[in-house]
């Protein structure tokens, strides 16, 4: 039996990564690693190679702790985001934590599918980088649509 500890582990690569990057691409390629991760083990399964209860706690597991730290950072109050973006991302959260459940009870292939999609499309929106919005020119210009996460009506 492995001494992985899912938790330590998404911390210890949020630590491992962040010297010199933004937090949004911290967030980003961390994200993409869980999503490498869920695929890698996905593949797995489709092809009938033997997998173990451990390793797919330990990618689910990882995948859940990553959110986890997402959700502890939105319930801070000083966080900058407006609260609306805050309780998309909770909301997020609890699809993610809510299929993380269902894949353990019946772990089949297609069930990892949307956690991808989840973790690949919002880490592309936090590595675009951001345009710096001009000035509007006049009093009629309309400034630049604030984004907001709304994918998780098309996302089960």
């Amino acid at each position: 039996m492995s001494n992985h500890d899912p938790h330590a582990k998404a911390a210890g690569a949020y630590g491992t990564i962040a010297a010199g990057t933004d937090q949004r691409t911290l967030e980003g390629t961390i994200l993409l690693k869980a999503a490498w991760q869920l695929e890698e083990l996905a593949r797995r399964l489709e092809t009938n190679t033997k997998v173990s209860r451990e390793e797919i706690g330990d990618v689910l597991g990882y995948n859940q702790k990553l959110w986890q730290l997402f959700v502890e950072d939105m319930m801070n109050d000083a966080h900058p985001l407006p609260q609306e973006i805050k309780n998309n991302i909770g909301s997020l959260a609890l699809f993610v934590f809510k299929r993380t459940n269902e894949i353990l009870i019946d772990t089949v292939p297609e069930k990892f599918k949307v956690l991808i999609n989840i973790n690949r499309n919002i880490a592309s929106g936090l590595m675009k980088k951001m345009p710096v919005q001009a000035p509007p020119r006049d009093a009629t210009a309309k400034p630049l649509p604030e984004t907001t996460i709304t994918a998780l009506d098309n996302l089960a």
